[in-house]
């Protein structure tokens, strides 16, 4: 909900911000490795009187942890993240300023400032995800962001919004969409960072590093874990960090879910006792449940 603290007035007009991202560290996989990445895009990111920061462009396939990456970085620089999702009917007036019925008066219309305008106001961190999916027609308003002269112009508005000197800008897009993005935006995004399939070595630190809480068992679930893979691994597909974060995620569930009495028949329980899904997942796995956890993601995933 959008409170006073949210507006602010340009020119004439009342608008509002919106939101940042904040992540719940609690509930975000564990950060491992891409330290290469990391550096990279923070020196991009360098800027002086007479020098202005990079606009990187993150470029993978889904799974590789772009945005959990994207989610450090603003953690590391404490900025606030702003988070624009691209897709086919993004318009160019969606990446500057929206209007809604007011919730005062439904005869009055409140501007709402997009992710890329509020974090260029405030100087946050925009992160465009998916950015090869939006049309370039749209993607032409960027160009006056991404170059010397750092504002955006708002026809909706009817003002210009120049960008803080904080603001820094990075977007993400799938390695099959690469080539849907127009020369004119593909030439201010620099540096161009690949996202690669990790090493075993790193799948490893992140899956230990989840379940820190349990370490004698992971590391022999971890080698399981291999020896599965390689079985159900029949079309030479590469590990991605999600496919392995899902797999154990789900064989975690299964086992908290067998240590709630969900092995016994859950229709025969009393209708007025409710079923408890709050849970410890850091005990309780087995090989079993990995095992399970296998023949529900990956063999489905094999068939597709």
């Amino acid at each position: 909900m959008m409170t006073a603290k949210t507006k602010l007035i340009l020119g004439e007009k009342a608008v509002y911000y919106s939101q940042p991202f904040i992540p719940r560290q609690d509930t975000l996989p564990a950060f491992v490795g891409r330290e290469k990445e990391l550096s990279l895009i923070l020196a991009a990111w360098m800027a002086g009187n007479t020098n202005l920061p990079m606009s990187p462009l993150l470029v993978g396939a889904p799974g590789m942890g772009k945005n959990r990456m994207i989610y450090e970085l603003a953690q590391m620089t404490g900025r606030e993240l702003y988070i624009f999702q691209g897709h086919e009917d993004v318009t160019a007036e969606d990446l500057a300023c929206s209007v809604r019925f007011s919730d005062q008066n439904n005869a009055v219309m409140d501007y709402i400032l997009s992710p890329l305008v509020t974090a260029m106001y405030r100087g946050g961190i925009i992160f465009i995800d998916e950015i090869g999916k939006i049309r370039p027609r749209a993607l032409a308003l960027l160009v006056s962001v991404l170059d010397e002269r750092r504002y955006i112009d708002s026809t909706l508005l009817g003002e210009r919004i120049e960008a803080h000197p904080a603001f820094r800008f990075i977007a993400a897009t799938n390695t099959a969409d690469i080539h849907l993005l127009p020369e004119f935006l593909n030439s201010r995004m620099r540096p161009v960072i690949s996202i690669d399939f990790p090493p075993r070595t790193e799948i490893d630190a992140i899956i230990l590093k989840q379940y820190s809480g349990m370490q004698r068992e992971i590391r022999h679930l971890l080698d399981m874990f291999w020896v599965l893979w390689a079985q159900y691994n029949t079309t030479a597909h590469k590990l991605s960090p999600r496919d392995a974060i899902y797999l154990f995620g789900l064989a975690a569930k299964l086992g908290a879910f067998e240590n709630a009495g969900g092995d016994t028949p859950i229709f025969q329980n009393e209708p007025s006792s409710s079923f408890d899904l709050n849970q410890n997942l850091l005990c309780g796995i087995k090989q079993a449940h990995l095992e399970q956890a296998f023949r529900i993601l990956f063999s489905v995933s094999n068939q597709n």
